[in-house]
């Protein structure tokens, strides 16, 4: 199961990818839903139960982002749900205390995909994906170690490429 769940990463590192390159909110948060079940299943298939949990919810998140984005008057009260629901099940499913770094790292997604400023989103990307690296090496995830280092390298690039541009305009 761990060689599947390891290959499934893999596909996820790919998907994961396609996040940080979309302009468009509703893009953005589409390709972040595939990425969600992508790596619920690779956690899964390794018995990382927090990581595989706290994806769950966020492929619910952005399923519910997507649905009700035009909806202005729920979307504070999805924040302190989906707040609320990552805090629970890293709690229900942790096995030590390395098990509170998904629900960290959901908290700040939350936040992340609840607002709508696809910048502010691939900022704080940034701690999201430093909280699940050390995560990913706790649970001996190879392709999350390699996602969460190519995650943090392709943010850092795309912020000194647009620092540059702005520059140059």
């Amino acid at each position: 199961m761990k060689i599947i769940g390891e290959i499934i990463g893999g596909l996820a590192i790919i998907i994961n990818f396609l996040i940080y390159q979309q302009k468009e909110r509703k893009n953005l948060l589409k390709i972040k839903l595939l990425s969600d079940i992508a790596w619920a299943l690779h956690y899964g298939l390794l018995t990382a139960f927090s990581g595989m949990s706290v994806c769950l919810v966020g492929a619910f998140r952005e399923t519910t982002f997507l649905l009700t984005d035009d909806k202005e008057d729920n979307r504070k009260y999805f924040l302190l749900t989906f707040a609320i629901i990552a805090v629970i099940t890293s709690a229900l499913t942790m096995k030590d205390l390395y098990g509170l770094l998904p629900a960290l790292a959901s908290l700040i997604a939350v936040f992340s995909y609840w607002q709508k400023s696809p910048t502010l989103t691939k900022i704080l990307g940034l701690p999201i994906s430093a909280t699940m690296l050390i995560y990913d090496f706790m649970r001996f995830s190879l392709f999350g170690i390699i996602n969460e280092i190519f995650t943090l390298i392709s943010i850092t690039v795309l912020f000194i490429l647009n620092h540059f541009k702005d520059k140059t305009n």
